[in-house]
């Protein structure tokens, strides 16, 4: 381990490795990893790295939404234009780092090479599909890797937050204005439906953009004004629902459950979370089990006719969204009993074999788990289980009382909801592929950074080896 510098006042430790248990990596800087944070007297220089940085991070975030601004076609692999921001994104993060002489932290590196190598060995097995898929692998790790090691600074990951969410509620806003004026370029609205999908070119991946934002708003209670902040919820919810998207709406529900049980837990009432947690598993069951004896089909008719939001969310629950989904769920199931080895038939090649095997209903695994297994094979499914693991024991270890010191605290006075919205990720990814998505390896980052440079166990005492 190596030495922390002391500062009058107490600062995240700069690079110093997390437990053994942490699925992390540390790549050395130019020296000594304990220079302390920038302050008033740095030099200039590094003033301005700091400032280049932080400048660059923002608009890295403001381009997570544009993968089809203005209805432009993605490029080559669904390439888009964050994926040209986040080279210089990744070049000033190294730079800052450098000047400062710290090491760059590296989390989530090993479920990150375990899911490029299960890929790798399906390319081959494959006669080289799906290679180009690896490279999209790495670059989304590159958005938690840049997002965390900015974080080793309280300054910058403050404007990291803030602009996310100042940000979020901006392209809220444009979009909901967009489908109110009948806007199509705005509101991103679907050519086929009232769907809203802003500038991602798919509805799920908006609304799943809106519930990010809306967690961040609500972990780090900014705005800190009461009424502001219930505006800015307000106004990020009422743009998931125009996206239609069942899947998030239920996601968004259960994460609002998840996060309060999660409070009870972290004040140590762990009583009133068991008996709140069991209420709503009841209410939860039942009426899953009244929908199945209840023929709801006639209300949802009304439903759709009063409004075609309705007709195209909670209309298609009963309709063609349904069947089509479970015909895709039978065909990706069969599809991995029937393969000759265990590799998988490479990484992101569903809809292609689909189409070569001429199925009913062509189109992508629209489940991550699923997807993990059918492409990668088995060592796809070892490196998602590892990648989740990581995810969820830095959640936990952030989440406790106290567990942070009064810098990033004050940053995330309420880290457990990090630990809800990742429950937002974990059941989108029933329905669509949501764990390659860039803004959700940006929010990864952001639990990297409180884990690794925030906790205060983390924090070496002076003159600690």
């Amino acid at each position: 381990m190596s030495p922390t510098t002391k500062a009058p006042r107490a600062v995240p430790p700069q690079g110093g490795p997390g437990p053994p248990d942490a699925p992390d990596a540390a790549v050395p800087g130019a020296a000594s990893p304990g220079t302390p944070p920038d302050s008033g007297s740095a030099a200039p220089g590094l003033r301005r790295r700091r400032d280049l940085a932080g400048i660059v991070m923002v608009c890295g975030i403001a381009s997570l939404p544009m993968l089809m601004p203005f209805g432009l076609a993605p490029g080559p692999g669904n390439t888009g234009l964050p994926d040209l921001v986040l080279i210089f994104v990744v070049v000033a993060t190294f730079l800052w780092a450098a000047s400062r002489r710290q090491p760059i932290r590296w989390p989530y590196l090993i479920p990150t090479l375990l899911t490029i190598v299960a890929g790798g060995v399906a390319s081959i097995a494959n006669e080289g599909i799906g290679s180009l898929t690896l490279a999209k692998d790495l670059f989304v790790l590159l958005w938690a890797v840049a997002v965390a090691n900015l974080g080793r600074d309280p300054a910058l990951l403050r404007l990291v937050i803030r602009s996310w969410v100042w940000i979020g509620t901006f392209y809220a806003l444009v979009m909901i204005f967009g489908f109110v004026i009948g806007n199509d370029m705005l509101s991103g609205k679907q050519v086929d439906g009232e769907r809203a999908m802003f500038t991602f070119g798919d509805a799920n991946y908006a609304s799943n953009w809106f519930i990010c934002v809306f967690f961040i708003v609500r972990a780090c209670r900014y705005p800190e004004d009461n009424l502001k902040r219930y505006g800015v919820c307000g106004i990020l919810v009422v743009a998931e629902l125009l996206t239609g998207s069942n899947g998030g709406a239920l996601a968004l529900g259960c994460a609002i459950v998840l996060g309060h049980l999660f409070r009870l837990f972290k004040e140590g009432k762990a009583h009133q979370a068991i008996a709140t947690g069991a209420l709503c598993a009841v209410l939860g069951g039942g009426g899953v089990a009244l929908l199945s004896v209840v023929d709801v089909q006639p209300v949802l008719d009304r439903a759709s006719a009063a409004s075609p939001i309705l007709r195209d969310s909670i209309g298609r629950t009963t309709g063609e969204s349904t069947s089509s989904r479970s015909t895709v769920f039978g065909t990706t199931v069969r599809m991995i009993e029937e393969q000759p080895h265990p590799w998988g038939i490479g990484p992101g090649h569903t809809e292609k074999a689909m189409l070569v095997n001429q199925e009913t209903y062509v189109r992508e695994a629209h489940n991550d788990y699923i997807a993990a297994v059918l492409e990668r094979g088995f060592l796809g499914g070892l490196a998602l289980i590892v990648l989740v693991f990581a995810v969820l024991l830095k959640c936990a270890r952030v989440a406790r009382r106290d567990a942070l010191t009064p810098e990033y605290a004050r940053l995330v006075p309420r880290p457990e909801l990090f630990g809800a919205l990742v429950a937002v990720f974990l059941i989108s990814a029933l329905f669509y592929e949501t764990l390659h998505y860039r803004h959700g390896w940006a929010f990864f980052g952001l639990i990297a950074a409180l884990d690794l440079f925030g906790r205060r166990d983390a924090v070496r005492p002076e003159g600690a080896p």
